[in-house]
């Protein structure tokens, strides 16, 4: 059997029984792929676990003892031997067909990164409030069609995201001033990296046919988390690409996305109120 081309980097923290089915859904793919569980200073640390995935011939453990995804996936970067790297959130599992087909779009030796799709998978009751539109903050696609990623709005998710290392390398990995931590849930070190590629010439492709079950977690089906995670991305734009032009166009937008909620009531547009707050709280704040 031929050496993988591929290795599925997984990050974790505190997340063992998720971190468990995750594993075992990587052991049944045919062919098989290289796995590196980044345990991102879970307490207690996640060892045991990945010890009991005997089916997975070719795995590695990395302990990260500094807590941050970005931070635990460049480190799974650096452990990475093959050509291509991906990445899948350890509450995710992936289809029978993955490997094969994330793999497929790099035959095109100008792309540098291929997304493939997040369906969800509700642990809890889906409220009737949660549209699809809003679901995209749980970390759930909503594209249907391959294809190119030509905006920030077609970027792939880091729940099932695949890279040429070489390239994602050169670029510097995923910044670690940006990405989730214990404590936050800060994002966008996926579409730094990804903006740094496309800059290099290289492109980026959306194939749907990947399938991961993205869980979509009890907290994540309540309105709390959607205020704070559009609050964090608020915070997250004003860290990476703060500017005069995007301050004046999320203020501007605020009143609009008011009159949508009114109109539509779907709370997308009365959540996001709360990305312009975070954004100006953060550059007030620095």
């Amino acid at each position: 059997m031929p050496d993988p081309i591929l290795t599925a980097v997984v990050c974790t923290h505190n997340r063992p029984t998720d971190l468990a089915r995750c594993l075992k859904a990587l052991a049944g793919l045919r062919p098989q792929v290289d796995v590196v569980v980044v345990d991102s200073a879970s307490d207690p640390p996640c060892a045991k676990v990945v010890e009991s995935s005997a089916s997975l011939a070719r795995l590695k453990y990395v302990y990260e003892p500094s807590p941050g995804l970005s931070r635990a996936r460049n480190a799974g970067l650096r452990a990475a031997t093959t050509e291509l790297v991906a990445f899948v959130d350890d509450d995710a599992v992936v289809a029978a067909d993955w490997g094969r087909l994330i793999v497929t779009p790099f035959t095109d030796e100008t792309v540098a990164c291929v997304g493939g799709s997040c369906v969800p998978a509700f642990a809890a009751a889906r409220p009737g409030w949660l549209s699809d539109r809003l679901l995209q903050y749980a970390g759930i696609t909503r594209f249907r069609t391959a294809g190119e990623a030509r905006d920030t709005r077609d970027y792939p998710f880091g729940a099932n995201v695949a890279f040429r290392r070489e390239p994602l390398l050169r670029v510097g990995g995923f910044p670690e001033r940006l990405g989730r931590t214990a404590q936050t849930l800060l994002s966008g070190e996926e579409s730094y990296a990804i903006d740094r590629l496309r800059e290099s010439g290289l492109r980026v492709w959306l194939e749907p046919s990947a399938v991961v079950a993205h869980t979509v977690a009890p907290d994540r089906c309540t309105s709390a988390y959607y205020w704070r995670r559009l609050w964090w991305q608020g915070v997250t734009r004003a860290r990476a690409t703060p500017s005069p032009r995007l301050t004046l166009r999320l203020l501007a937008a605020l009143p609009l996305r008011l009159v949508l909620w009114v109109i539509t009531r779907d709370r997308v547009h009365l959540y996001r109120a709360a990305e312009t707050t975070g954004y100006v709280h953060e550059l007030l704040a620095r």
